[in-house]
């Protein structure tokens, strides 16, 4: 059985009173059981002032996580705060690992999760991971790199984000340390059951008409029906600065009947291709969506009301696409408020993303790893 405890702070300066408020809230004399793991999500000044280091300091175990621009947990909901889940079981184990990702990332791969899930030759029921935003190495890369090594282990998690326009200070995070360029990852262990959950776009929200991917080369967008991305697009009515916006994803259906998968255009080269926020694989179909503020939280209740059911037992950690913060307008805490409200009294962590980490079930009814954009994914341990 996992617990989850659950401690914030908005104290940016005084590293003495973020941690004995911290502290305060876990009461981990009382409620620490064996074996823990902490997660963390924050604001990247408190990586700045020095707060953050000092509060991973105080605490005998891990911690994992990334920066971004608003979580929540408990009852607490903010920009600019520190949040930290601490997942903690006397029958699970929780292993960590740090990689750095450059140009020999694949090997750095291999080695690191290798020694990771084969460690006391326990296998890990799921995998989280925290991914570096990297213009050169998509999340997809990365995320198949894992995958050739585990044989398909579950992998759920996100890839940092922060508050700024250019996102120059979007980091992971291990033990206190704050990385630009490394992945973290955390092993789960042991008698615990995982379920995942996704909700992306409404089907009212997606184009009827749809295209084939008929050129790309990973996550770069070449060819549509046979045509040049421009030109597709000039055909449908769409402008490059309009994808741009972070409000027209393309939908992509895999032609093994997987459920389809929203994909983000971040930019376009100067020859015309998308840039893409995953894998656009060939022969598969393409279709246009839009993304609103009453889509985003129609699809996120809808999916945490199906995970939770009743099970006010469990453990939920959940992440959001920044599209969908975006899309909020002035708005921006009501997801997060609307996750709150569902939750029925389950433990929850919720944070915004630069991209999801979250499998699916193909039609042969296997579960494979996938990354996401515009999307809200899910995690449920119990």
């Amino acid at each position: 059985m996992i617990v989850m405890l659950t401690a914030t702070t908005r104290e940016l300066d005084d590293e003495q009173a973020a941690v004995a408020e911290v502290l305060a809230a876990l009461d981990l004399e009382k409620n620490l059981r064996k074996n823990s793991l902490g997660i963390v999500s924050c604001y990247s000044e408190f990586g700045e002032t020095g707060v953050l280091k000092a509060i991973c300091d105080a605490l005998p175990f891990d911690c994992i996580g990334t920066t971004t621009c608003l979580c929540s947990v408990g009852q607490e909901t903010d920009q600019m705060i520190f949040a930290i889940t601490v997942i903690t079981s006397d029958d699970c184990e929780f292993r960590t690992t740090i990689i750095p990702i450059d140009d020999g990332y694949e090997a750095s791969i291999t080695n690191s999760v290798s020694e990771l899930i084969e460690r006391d030759g326990l296998k890990p029921a799921v995998l989280l991971g925290y991914f570096p935003l990297l213009n050169t190495k998509g999340g997809d890369l990365m995320l198949m790199a894992i995958d050739r090594t585990t044989g398909g282990i579950p992998i759920f998690g996100t890839v940092t984000v922060d508050h700024s326009i250019d996102y120059s200070t979007a980091q992971t995070v291990y033990n206190g340390e704050m990385y630009r360029e490394s992945m973290v990852l955390g092993a789960v262990c042991g008698d615990v059951n995982v379920t995942f959950e996704i909700a992306a776009l409404n089907e009212d929200k997606i184009r009827k008409q749809k295209a084939i991917i008929t050129e790309s080369d990973g996550n770069l967008l070449l060819g549509v029906n046979g045509k040049s991305v421009q030109k597709y697009l000039e055909e449908i009515g769409l402008m490059q600065a309009e994808l741009g916006m972070g409000i027209v994803p393309f939908v992509i259906g895999h032609q093994d009947g997987t459920k389809p998968i929203a994909r983000a255009v971040y930019t376009f080269t100067p020859e015309g291709h998308a840039v893409c926020g995953g894998m656009m694989p060939e022969g598969a179909s393409l279709s246009i969506g839009r993304v609103d503020a009453d889509d985003v939280l129609q699809t996120s209740d809808k999916a945490i009301r199906k995970l939770v059911d009743g099970d006010s037992g469990c453990v939920i950690l959940c992440y959001s696409c920044l599209a969908r913060y975006l899309a909020l307008g002035l708005n921006v805490t009501t997801e997060a408020e609307k996750i709150k409200a569902a939750m029925d009294g389950a433990d929850y962590h919720f944070a915004y993303s630069g991209g999801e980490i979250c499998p699916l079930f193909d039609s042969e009814g296997k579960l494979r790893n996938y990354f996401h954009n515009y999307s809200i994914v899910f995690c449920k341990l119990s």
